[in-house]
């Protein structure tokens, strides 16, 4: 199970039961000096800390043997954040530091991250439908993307789910989106990242938005 796996467990656990009326919608912005980024997003979502920090200590308990568990203490999980104004959304950004692991991440293992990210978080729910990978690039970053979805018995809805993983110097830095309306999706998909000198842009093109049905 991957970080992010664990990670929208304990989000769902959190936020499906505190359904509320949706208020206005300013932005919030996360920004990383490690990353040299900045990510603005709805500030209708409320970042929880504290179940990333839950996170990464579950999957530090379970990991065994010496080169996993010095792997996972190159993960992080700066941004974790719910809204369930309407329906469930979930933003979760993980980032595999490549100092830490002593190796760079290439653009060629960015497929596999978003991969396994995706399909582990829908596996929770039943047998899901996942997408091919597709390739873009970002301000000069090599990024990867694809998307799935799955109907849950347990919680009575389908979840939707897309996963964009980029390079940023020597890191992989992984943006996983999940939502219970396919039509909620591209929303989080166009929220819009800059890097460090470049004029912000949406996170992940359009033309990427997996399509709904009617």
């Amino acid at each position: 199970m991957s970080p992010l796996t664990t990670t929208l467990a304990l989000l769902l656990a959190a936020a499906l039961p505190q359904s509320t009326a949706t208020p206005s919608n300013p932005t919030a912005t996360f920004h990383s000096d490690a990353l040299h980024l900045d990510y603005t997003y709805s500030s209708l979502f409320k970042a929880l800390p504290a179940v990333a920090d839950q996170t990464l200590q579950s999957e530090k308990d379970k990991a065994t043997g010496a080169v996993a568990k010095a792997a996972v203490t190159c993960i992080s999980l700066p941004l974790t954040a719910t809204d369930s104004t309407n329906g469930f959304r979930m933003i979760s950004i993980m980032r595999l530091d490549g100092t830490c692991l002593g190796r760079p991440t290439t653009s060629g293992e960015l497929a596999a991250l978003a991969t396994t990210s995706l399909t582990d978080s829908l596996k929770r729910f039943g047998d899901p439908q996942i997408g091919s990978t597709a390739y873009f690039q970002i301000a000069d970053h090599s990024a990867a993307v694809l998307s799935g979805s799955v109907r849950s018995e347990k919680y009575g809805t389908a979840f939707y789910g897309t996963v964009s993983c980029l390079i940023q110097g020597t890191d992989a830095v992984c943006w996983e989106f999940m939502a219970s309306k396919c039509s909620a999706l591209p929303e989080l998909l166009a929220y819009p990242i800059q890097f460090e000198g470049q004029p912000a842009q949406p996170l992940i093109p359009a033309k990427f938005a997996q399509a709904c049905n009617p």
